[in-house]
């Protein structure tokens, strides 16, 4: 990925170049995709294809865009390095509105993404599948989030209890293991967490 990496920031021109995913494949749990990569108007089209290696999430589409990075600090990487905090309710008095309202505000804020929230939630992130009872499960959530989400409620109407799991693992079909050292390749909207990445020229 160095090679790449540096070509880019050396010789890309984001007025005039782009990034596009044009193929990508799956070998067990590696990915592999194919980026054409355009420096600028005067170069030809560069076709690169990038080893991703124990790919635990990934999200793609196939748009033109200008800015690729490779991370470790992601916040999308923070529901598989942070200690994974369940939260209970009681003397729930809160309009489903409000609730709604704080945790997609929170998650936005942590996460980045408010599309997140969906995966943390013990019920439906609506107005109509938020929690309307007055005591139970909100959810399982990263500690940064958990600690955001239980600030914001204290000056709600209801009663959160934090209780901390452990650390975020993953089902290897024989047992449940932490997850490895993982980074994140992103490229516009488009995501994919893996354990490492190699890119070649085509």
């Amino acid at each position: 990925m160095k090679e790449l990496l540096e070509r880019i920031q050396t010789e890309f021109d984001e007025a005039e170049g782009n990034i596009r995913i044009v193929d990508a494949d799956w070998y067990a749990d590696d990915l592999r995709i194919s980026l054409s990569v355009l420096m600028h108007n005067e170069a030809a089209p560069e076709l690169w294809e990038v080893q991703c290696i124990g790919v635990v999430e990934e999200s793609i589409c196939s748009v033109e865009e200008e800015l690729l990075s490779i991370s470790k600090n992601s916040p999308l990487l923070i529901p598989y390095q942070e200690v994974e905090i369940d939260l209970f309710f009681s003397g729930n008095s809160c309009s489903p509105e409000s609730l709604l309202g704080v945790l997609f505000s929170a998650c936005v804020e942590i996460m980045g993404k408010a599309e997140y929230l969906v995966r943390f939630l013990n019920q439906k992130p609506t107005v109509n599948g938020i929690v309307k009872t007055k005591f139970g499960t909100l959810g399982r959530f990263p500690k940064s989030l958990a600690d955001k989400i239980t600030q914001e409620l204290s000056a709600l109407p209801i009663n959160i209890k934090p209780i901390e799991v452990g650390p975020p693992k993953h089902w290897t079909g024989s047992e449940f293991i932490s997850y490895q050292s993982l980074s994140v390749f992103e490229l516009g909207n488009s995501y994919v967490i893996a354990e490492s990445f190699a890119a070649v020229r085509a």
